[in-house]
């Protein structure tokens, strides 16, 4: 092939490129020939200026035709180039050195990647707004490789929460901040991740200094192209304060504030629960209804904080005189009731109630005045005096009633004749 035969065919590959092909002067940078797609593409006239003018930043011109002086070739330069038109897109530069009539001559194609370009920007920018928001927020923030359950990333606010720094927290595993309570919720929820990727959960953690804290974790779990999770993000918020709260409630709604003990609602569940079982083992019960001797002398002469010291003191008593499966309850004032489940034999709560006698009789110091406490019990049994709450509680009242009457500081089992008997000799 003659070299005339040769030129004219590099000369057809250069036109028939399907990619924007330049020649530039390797030394003064300035552009020597194109090809169409070149002039079509970039826009460029037949009296083009110099490579520099063509780049948006001329310093990265410089750069780019150091590097390609020097080492021969640039496989792969991104840079943003000016159109005629004034339009700014980028392209992705490749360039080869070569000597044609005795001139160092770079040939340098382009490929437009400016929608590539766009659109990562636009993902750093949402990634970074998104890396700022979770800086920024009060609450915590973690991101779990759901592999290896290790922890990849935390924000400050969780940081804060834990009182860990975030070398520390990182790393940690989530068994070693979720308390012990927590763990099998824990375990479920990596269970579910596959079928119910987006879950509410609350879970108890441990801070660095030890104190147990309550949180509510909202989980994410984000997966591959063949749907298999691998990572997990989870936000978790503090809701200690809730939590305390809602216990606060539920505690004014079933104990006594005084003395701590079930409140007669509670008490009410108890017995109905008693009775269920009872029913089902036949085995017996007691209600026992306990009234205070003279209690109002003790507010009348020492104050009712004094009363309310010795409230205490006798709820302490009671409950020191029965079973744990058993239920002391303040049914208010000075009244007491107090349940006795699976009995052996009826006669094992009149022991009870004799032993709680003894108990209440040991004087109690409030300041420097010693009280004496006295005592009047009635006791109904089940299913001999009744087998519903209503009619235990209230013959235990009449036997309470009878020991009272009796004496005082004394207990009474329900007796039908006795109660018949009184009801007849009212006036």
């Amino acid at each position: 092939m003659t070299p005339e035969r040769t030129a004219a065919l590099f000369a057809e590959m250069a036109r028939l490129s399907p990619l924007p092909l330049l020649a530039v002067d390797s030394d003064t940078g300035a552009i020597i020939a194109f090809n169409q797609l070149a002039r079509d593409t970039l826009g460029l006239q037949s009296e083009q200026p110099g490579l520099r003018e063509l780049f948006d930043n001329p310093s990265l011109a410089r750069q780019f035709l150091l590097i390609a002086r020097n080492n021969g070739f640039i496989r792969q330069f991104e840079a943003r180039i000016r159109l005629s038109g004034g339009q700014r897109v980028w392209v992705l530069l490749a360039a080869r050195l070569c000597e044609i009539d005795g001139a160092s001559i770079l040939l340098v194609t382009t490929t437009d990647i400016h929608e590539r370009r766009l659109q990562e920007e636009a993902l750093r920018e949402s990634e970074l707004r998104h890396r700022r928001v979770l800086e920024t927020a009060n609450e915590g923030y973690a991101l779990f490789d759901a592999g290896m359950n290790e922890l990849l990333d935390v924000n400050p606010a969780l940081c804060d929460l834990l009182m860990y720094h975030r070398d520390a927290l990182l790393a940690l595993r989530a068994e070693q901040l979720v308390t012990e309570d927590s763990l099998a919720a824990l375990h479920a929820l990596r269970d579910r991740w596959h079928n119910l990727p987006n879950q509410k959960v609350e879970l108890g953690l441990r801070r660095a200094n030890g104190e147990r804290i309550a949180v509510e974790v909202s989980i994410s779990a984000l997966s591959d192209q063949e749907g298999r999770v691998t990572s997990v993000f989870a936000l978790i918020s503090d809701i200690t304060a809730r939590k305390l709260s809602e216990e606060r409630v539920l505690y004014l709604a079933f104990y006594d504030t005084l003395t701590a003990l079930p409140n007669r609602f509670l008490f009410a569940e108890h017995v109905e629960q008693a009775l269920k079982q009872r029913a089902r083992h036949g085995r017996q019960l007691a209600l026992m209804f306990i009234d205070l001797d003279d209690f109002k002398r003790v507010n009348d002469t020492l104050g009712h904080d004094a009363g309310d010291e010795l409230l205490r003191t006798v709820g302490k008593r009671l409950s020191n005189c029965v079973r744990a499966t058993d239920t002391v309850s303040r049914q208010g004032g000075d009244e007491f009731m107090v349940l006795l489940a699976n009995l052996q034999q009826g006669s094992d709560a009149i022991a009870v109630a004799e032993k709680m006698l003894g108990a209440l009789a040991q004087p109690v110091e409030i300041g420097t005045h010693q009280v004496s406490v006295q005592a009047s019990i009635g006791i109904a049994l089940c299913p001999e005096h009744g087998e519903s709450l209503h009619t235990l509680r209230r013959h235990a009242d009449i036997a309470m009633y009878q020991a009272k009457f009796g004496g005082k500081h004394r207990y009474a089992v329900y007796s039908a004749e006795a109660h018949h008997h009184e009801d007849t000799a009212t006036p």
